[in-house]
């Protein structure tokens, strides 16, 4: 099933013509802000005025300099020089589009551009096929709502799904057009590659990185270039402001005559799940008490060459007199919902710790190993039944969906696995397959560990053990079948900032001096950015490989530092190079530089205000944190990037830490609303953000958001109509308000560009 098929005629062609009408006679375009003859005249489609309009239109000098920011002395005497701007303001606006420029050639090369990923292309296929227009959870399954029945079993797409139909009816056809060939060898560089796919002369080397890193580094400590930043950014958010105010009824008069799309059925992504945080914590105490009344003998953990089972974990926290029963409380209790297990020694080694507390600590270790791992003693048995009722909730809603991160266990992966393999193996054999959920696969800075371990004798392996299984299965999808439909389902790759672990003085600031990757033999943990680096030069020969053979591409989405300054920068920085979107990124307030290229490229930032501010709290508990930092969560300032017209969507990252319902992705809408007074448009847009930066397909964007892609690396997407309200119930005028903005900003440092290269020749 094609999905030209699947999007056809999903929206009454009588009712689009209706509200075009309706909205014609209302907002005449002819009536703008000001004359549009000048050159750098903004586009004029926000600028009219209706019957539903706050104000009069002048088309007076003020009115142009409140549009444009900076008073144009082309709009007087015909002065095209802006003289009123220095020499280092014009030296610093050529070097913001000499960066710009830097990004678009990187993300080019990587082929991470949406256009550039055959999962975008029109003759994609996508498997399992999608659900038919107008289809329903409950037509299919009926109302049985298992939450509140832990013995109700689940429904979901996927429960069908077997991997043998996907290989007879896609993969054997696929190998019919492209026959398994090719051959793994090193570039001169040393990086993996591709026999005939060597890298091209545009993908920068090390060197090309240290010199566009320490630009970048002068750039953001360049005073003048910091007032500039801070001034536009602070421009920028007051005229959203202004445009709220003067336009306010009119946008809510738009979405009210936009029939059947509101904040609750327009689709919304959540963009950054941790995978063993991704339930609720009812569907966890569903899983626990049905498997300690179904089965409490059963051995689930060994440590030690000890077997332990089900009903012996929970024993130290049963009284005599208690049911074999958990509740919530129980789980606060724990601390299971209240910390971030991975680090066993940030909790046990603590000397200040009771005894007793040491062992109720190990205890609840051994219980997140049992039910909040894949790669355990059961294989992950108990956590994709959790999974399951995720993926059913999911499917309930229809508009909601996520993308879920699950981390590359190189340290603990079996000697005859690859940890590829091991995820993979994992979601197809539990059928953990859904038209709702996309993966992200984490990779953790834990090269000191594996050199300890003996697995890898130095960086160059670090890398070769998480490329060498992608391009062996790109070439021979038989080879794993598994790890290959695993891949069409993965979003890309997540650089992991460790920002809690890795201390500012672990992080290298002279990058000149680091040795190549074969050379990094010591036990010191590589920088941020050099990780980033070699991962995503690796990436780029994979990606350009998978392109030849129409397969999809993976992108970069790092997590960069959001709690401490540990190389904030650093990971800031080289992310805007080389990633397609980030994670986190709260730091950026206080780089004001890097802010601005974030806004002026659109970069996507996908931000988790709920779990970064109860984070930031027990930092504070632990005595980990400067005594004084504001950790209330409108200090959280991912809704000032959002008002400024930043790329910001909402994300839970790990709902069973911070979230209180049965509904995070809501409840992290509604506290966002609710904190920072949002619009029921505001929250759409945020939501139609949340779908563009997705990894899903074009295809599915077009049908849920009303885009498609362009050639345009200005305009990457356009709307397919004039009316993508009745998608995405967000007003056209506000599309193109966020749009104009980006194109004045773009224009006004081409401007100074072209002044400073004239005056340098």
């Amino acid at each position: 099933m094609s999905f030209h098929e699947f999007n056809a005629g999903e929206w009454s062609s009588q009712q689009g013509e209706r509200m075009k009408q309706t909205l014609s006679d209302l907002i005449p375009k002819e009536q703008v802000l000001y004359n549009i003859g000048h050159s750098r005249a903004l586009p004029k489609d926000h600028y009219t005025v209706g019957v539903e309009g706050d104000v009069i239109a002048l088309g007076t000098q003020f009115d142009r300099q409140a549009a444009l920011g900076y008073f144009d002395m082309a709009g007087i005497d015909g002065n095209d020089e802006l003289s009123q701007f220095s020499d280092e303001v014009k030296l610093f606006c050529h070097q913001l589009q000499h960066m710009m420029d830097k990004r678009e050639q990187y993300l080019r090369v990587s082929k991470q551009r949406a256009r550039d990923n055959p999962l975008n292309w029109p003759d994609w296929i996508s498997y399992p096929p999608p659900q038919p227009r107008g289809w329903h959870y409950e037509d299919e399954y009926g109302a049985l709502d298992y939450y509140y029945d832990e013995n109700a079993k689940p429904h979901y797409f996927g429960e069908n799904f077997h991997i043998e139909d996907y290989t007879e009816k896609i993969l054997m056809p696929y190998l019919e057009k492209y026959p398994r060939s090719g051959e793994i060898i090193r570039s001169a560089s040393g990086m993996l590659c591709v026999k005939g796919f060597e890298p091209c002369d545009e993908v920068p080397t090390f060197r090309d990185f240290v010199e566009d890193i320490t630009q970048l580094i002068e750039m953001s400590s360049n005073k003048i270039g910091q007032l500039l930043s801070v001034r536009r950014l602070q421009y920028l958010r007051n005229k959203f402001e202004s445009y709220e105010l003067l336009n306010q009824n009119r946008e809510i008069y738009l979405t009210k005559i936009n029939p059947h799309r509101d904040f609750y059925n327009v689709r919304k992504i959540d963009n950054n799940i941790d995978l063993t945080m991704c339930m609720s914590k009812k569907h966890l105490l569903n899983v626990i008490n049905k498997k300690l009344n179904d089965e409490p003998n059963r051995v689930v953990y060994n440590e030690n060459g000890k077997d332990w089972t089900l009903k012996e974990l929970f024993e130290p926290y049963f009284a005599d007199n208690k049911d074999e029963r958990l509740n919530i409380d129980d789980l606060f209790e724990f601390g299971l919902i209240d910390r971030t297990l991975a680090d066993k020694s940030l909790y046990i080694d603590d000397k200040n710790t009771e005894y007793d507390d040491i062992i109720k600590r190990e205890v609840l270790l051994r219980i997140d190993s049992t039910f909040l791992r894949h790669d355990n003693y059961i294989e992950g048995e108990y956590l994709s039944m959790v999974l399951k009722q995720v993926l059913s909730d999911y499917e309930k809603s229809k508009y909601q969906f996520g993308e879920l991160g699950v981390t590359l266990q190189l340290a603990t992966a079996k000697s005859d696995l690859n940890p590829w393999s091991s995820i993979a193996n994992w979601i197809v054999n539990n059928q953990l397959v859904s038209h709702n959920v996309k993966w992200l696969v984490r990779i953790a800075r834990n090269y000191p560990t594996l050199k300890a371990q003996g697995k890898v004798s130095n960086f160059q392996g670090f890398i070769d053990l998480i490329f060498a299984p992608l391009f062996e299965v790109s070439i021979d999808p038989l080879k794993d079948i598994n790890l290959h439909f695993f891949l069409t389902k993965t979003s890309g790759v997540t650089l992991l900032s460790n920002s809690l672990t890795i201390s500012a003085e672990e992080e290298v600031g002279d990058f000149t001096q680091l040795p190549t990757p074969s050379d990094w033999n010591s036990t010191d943990n590589p920088p941020y950015g050099y990780y980033l680096f070699y991962i995503f030069q690796n990436l780029t020969n994979l990606n350009t490989f998978r392109q030849s053979k129409k397969l999809s591409i993976l992108s970069l989405r790092p997590m960069v530092a959001s709690v401490t300054e540990a190389h904030s920068f650093d990971s800031l920085a080289t992310a805007f190079l080389f990633s397609q979107s980030i994670i986190n990124g709260e730091r950026l307030r206080h780089h004001p530089v890097l802010q601005y290229l974030y806004y002026l490229k659109q970069v996507g930032i996908t931000v988790s205000p709920l779990c970064w501010n109860k984070s930031v709290q027990y930092m504070n508990d632990d005595g980990r944190m400067v005594a004084g930092d504001k950790v209330a969560y409108e200090t959280h300032p991912g809704i000032d990037f959002f008002k400024t017209g930043m790329m910001v969507s909402l994300s839970t990252n790990k709902p069973l830490f911070s979230s209180l319902t049965r509904d995070p992705l809501i409840e992290e809408y509604s506290v966002a609303g609710s904190i920072h007074k949002l619009s029921n448009i505001d929250l759409c847009e945020l939501c139609r953000t949340s779908v563009l930066i997705s990894g899903f397909n074009s295809q599915f964007k077009q049908h849920w958001i009303g885009i498609k892609l362009t050639d345009d690396p200005e305009h990457p997407h356009e709307n397919v109509d004039d009316f993508a309200i009745q998608r995405n119930n967000v007003p056209d005028m506000r599309l193109n308000y966020r749009n104009d903005c980006v194109a004045v900003e773009k224009q006004f440092i081409r401007n100074l560009d072209e002044i400073s290269n004239g005056s340098t020749e």
